[in-house]
C-alpha cells in the first residue's frame, strides 16, 4: 500500500512510498537510529483542533522499538491560562512503512486529557528524550464530540504499482561511482500489481482532531484482509494507493474512521474497479539500451547474475558512473526538504 506522508531523519535519504530504484537511484547514506520521531518536532501545526470533550492526536515514524516502550520516548505537556492540565499519551500502531530501506511503523500519538477539554485555546507543548521541545496552540471548539459519519470516496482510479524489480545485469567500472562501488548494476524486468488510488473526503475540523481515518482492502471474497488496514490522522488530507498482489475479479477497499474518544467505528459501502479497469499481476521487460550501456564505463562484458552475457554488447567507452543498486532492490528517497515538502497536502497523480 501506498499513501501520501513524510518520513523523518537527519541525513538519511528515505521516501513516504516504497520505491526500487529504476535507471537512477541514490545511496542510503545512514543507518537509522531505533526510536520514536514526531512529526509535529520538525513542522509544528501553526494550529490544533479539536472538539469540547475531545483527545488530539500526533503523528510518528517508530523504528526498531516496542510499542509499549515508546509513550516513554515522548512527553506531551498541555496547559492554559498558565496552568498545566495533567495528559495521557497512548500510541497507536497505523501502517507498516520502511526507514531507509529498514522496516518500520508510522504511529498515531494520541494525547488523553485527564479532565474533558472544554472550549478555548490551549498550548501544546511536545518534547523528546533527546531535548528537542516544540510549543503551539491548540483550539478546542464548542461543538462537542459527535458520533461520525463515514468519508465518501472523491477518488477511486485504477493505478498500476511497481513491487518489485528483477534479473539485473551488471559489470564492472573503471573508476568508483559517487556510491563508492566499482560495480555497476540495472534491473531488466519489472513487477507490476493493480492498485486503488483512492481520496477520501475530509470530516469536520473539530471532529477530525479525534479521529483515525481508514482504508480497509477486500480480498477475492469481499472479506477484509487482515493485512490490508491502512490508517492516518484525520485531521490530514490524506490519500492512498492500495496495491492488490493476486488477479481478482473486482478490486474493492472500504473507506472509515475511529472514534479516538470512544474507540468507535463506522465505515462506508466497497470501493471497487473491475480487473478489466484496473488490469491484473504481470511483468514488464525493461532491459537498458546501447545507450544507457555506454554510460555504464564498463571494463568487463555486461552479464546477466548467472553469468549469461546480457545482448552482444562490446566494452563500451567512458562515461559517467552510477550508483550500485543492491539486489535486495530497496532505495529510498525523500520525497523533499522537510520544510518545503508540505506533507500533508494531497498528491496528485503523475
Amino acid at each position: 500500500m501506498k499513501f501520501k506522508s513524510r518520513l523523518f531523519g537527519t541525513c538519511l535519504l528515505v521516501a513516504a512510498v516504497a520505491s526500487v530504484p529504476g535507471r537512477a537511484s541514490a545511496c542510503t547514506s545512514q543507518v537509522p537510529v531505533p526510536g520514536l520521531e514526531v512529526w509535529e518536532l520538525r513542522d509544528p501545526p501553526e494550529m490544533l483542533y479539536t472538539a469540547t470533550g475531545g483527545v488530539f492526536v500526533l503523528y510518528g515514524l517508530l523504528f526498531d522499538v516496542e510499542l509499549a516502550e515508546a509513550a516513554a520516548l515522548v512527553k506531551v505537556a498541555l496547559a492554559q491560562d498558565d496552568s498545566a492540565l495533567a495528559t495521557e499519551v497512548e500510541l497507536l500502531r497505523l501502517s507498516p512503512t520502511f526507514l531507509a530501506g529498514q522496516p518500520a511503523w508510522s504511529v498515531a500519538i494520541v494525547v488523553r486529557p485527564a479532565m474533558p477539554l472544554q472550549a478555548g485555546l490551549y498550548q501544546v507543548t511536545v518534547g523528546n528524550v533527546d531535548g528537542d521541545e516544540m510549543t503551539f496552540p491548540l483550539t478546542v471548539e464548542a461543538e462537542p464530540v459527535a458520533v461520525l459519519e463515514p468519508p465518501t470516496a472523491e477518488v477511486v482510479d485504477p493505478m498500476l504499482v511497481t513491487t518489485g524489480y528483477g534479473d539485473f545485469v551488471c559489470c564492472e567500472t573503471a573508476e568508483a561511482s559517487s556510491c563508492g562501488d566499482r560495480t555497476r548494476c540495472e534491473f531488466t524486468t519489472i513487477a507490476k500489481v493493480p492498485g486503488l488510488y483512492v481520496v477520501p473526503s475530509a470530516l469536520p475540523r473539530a471532529q477530525a482532531g479525534s479521529a483515525l481515518i481508514w482504508a480497509q482492502r477486500l480480498d477475492a471474497a469481499g472479506e477484509p484482509d487482515p493485512d490490508g488496514r491502512f490508517q492516518y490522522p484525520a485531521r490530514h488530507e490524506v490519500d492512498w494507493t492500495v496495491e492488490f498482489a493476486a488477479a481478482q475479479a473486482e478490486y474493492c477497499v472500504v473507506l472509515g474512521v475511529t472514534n479516538l474518544v470512544d474507540g468507535t467505528s463506522v465505515s462506508g459501502p466497497p470501493q471497487c474497479l473491475s480487473r478489466e479497469v484496473a488490469g491484473e499481476p504481470h511483468v514488464v521487460t525493461d532491459e537498458p539500451t546501447a545507450e544507457e550501456l555506454e554510460s555504464w564505463e564498463c571494463v568487463t562484458p555486461v552479464e546477466y547474475e548467472d553469468g549469461t552475457p546480457f545482448g552482444e554488447e562490446e566494452t563500451p567507452a567512458k562515461k559517467e558512473v552510477g550508483c550500485r543498486i543492491g539486489a535486495d532492490g530497496q532505495a529510498w528517497t525523500w520525497l523533499a526538504a522537510l520544510a518545503g515538502l508540505g506533507l500533508w497536502r494531497r498528491r496528485r497523480r503523475r
